[in-house]
């Protein structure tokens, strides 16, 4: 139970720094399951009452906020639909860029799976991938009055092809505002238009048209985000994990070392008995065949038995009685 306990404890320190990332980064990392956005299939009564529904308040121009997850062929299920709600500070605006969708059509090109984006003006855009079908780019909406939802749902019921495959989303939110020192343009037209300087050339794209970087997807889908800051403590979790579990193999071998010493003696008892059940059968064997074994005897009489022909003498006899010879 305290080991149940300290693993817990460990993994929501993990989830806070992921969440709220390093001071170094303009970013505020968001995993969508650790974070509650994803309601949970299971008890969705609780998971509706403990799952956040207040706006996302987006405080701090000069950062920005990644949404982010990722499915397995099993977690997905657990999942109906993950939900929120964007907000940025008074007279300000949103951009939200779909950087990285990864979900599932059918056979006719129609969304199993499918995010949905609403801006305060009750607008909604429903999609399954990335880019734009219209003008090949990024997916980025923008609202100037600084609301919006994002619904990601997913179907439970289809399974994925392959237990190796995945489903993926992540999304960018950057606040927009008149441009004044320290903010650049993301449209030349628009003069509430300016985001942070830091979010030029950082590797996402934050603006319509990918204005704040080289190409808006050639790695923008790929980027891999990691905190410099969590790099230790994983480390750390890990190699306690592995202790944990070699510890326990330990102990099970210690705890039932009697039961394989019997064992190993039943096995060697068992053998024996065997070799000697199979070394009287054998010489069982041996004396039935030995005493089954069948005397034989010549079958023809014995010479002096056999009927011989009258000799020449008793036919003819040379001297009888009382007849002499002329």
């Amino acid at each position: 139970m305290m080991l149940v306990v300290y693993f817990k404890t460990l993994l929501l320190v993990q989830v806070f720094y992921g969440i709220h990332g390093s001071a170094d980064t303009p970013y505020r990392i968001y995993e969508m399951v650790p974070e509650g956005i994803c309601k949970s299939r299971r008890i969705p009564l609780f998971d509706n009452l403990l799952t956040q529904s207040d706006p996302i308040q987006l405080r701090n121009p000069e950062r920005g906020a990644i949404f982010r997850q990722t499915w397995n062929a099993s977690s997905f299920k657990r999942f109906a639909d993950c939900k929120f709600y964007l907000q940025a500070p008074p007279n300000m605006g949103l951009y939200l860029t779909v950087s990285t969708v990864k979900l599932r059509k059918n056979s006719r090109g129609h969304c199993i799976d499918s995010i949905v984006v609403k801006k305060s003006n009750e607008k909604k855009y429903t999609f399954c991938d990335a880019i734009d079908d219209d003008d090949d780019e990024l997916r980025v909406y923008a609202d100037d009055h600084g609301k919006m939802r994002v619904t990601v749902n997913l179907d439970s019921t289809l399974a994925l092809p392959t237990l190796d495959d995945t489903l993926e989303v992540q999304f960018i939110a950057t606040v927009k505002r008149d441009c004044m020192e320290g903010y650049l343009p993301c449209e030349d037209d628009e003069d509430d238009s300016c985001i942070y300087k830091d979010f030029f050339l950082d590797g996402y794209a934050n603006c319509p048209e990918c204005t704040d970087e080289k190409g808006c997807f050639k790695e923008s889908e790929q980027v891999q985000i990691m905190n410099p800051s969590n790099v230790l403590l994983s480390a750390i979790i890990s190699l306690l994990a592995t202790m944990v579990v070699f510890g326990g193999c330990l102990w099970c071998l210690y705890r039932y070392r009697n039961c394989m010493g019997s064992c190993n003696s039943n096995s060697a008892g068992t053998v024996r008995s065997n070799q000697n059940t199979a070394a009287v059968a054998a010489e069982h064997l041996q004396v039935e065949l030995q005493s089954s074994a069948i005397e034989i005897h010549p079958s023809a009489p014995p010479e002096d038995d056999k009927d011989l022909p009258p000799t020449y003498e008793s036919l003819f006899p040379v001297n009888q009685p009382g007849r002499t010879s002329p």
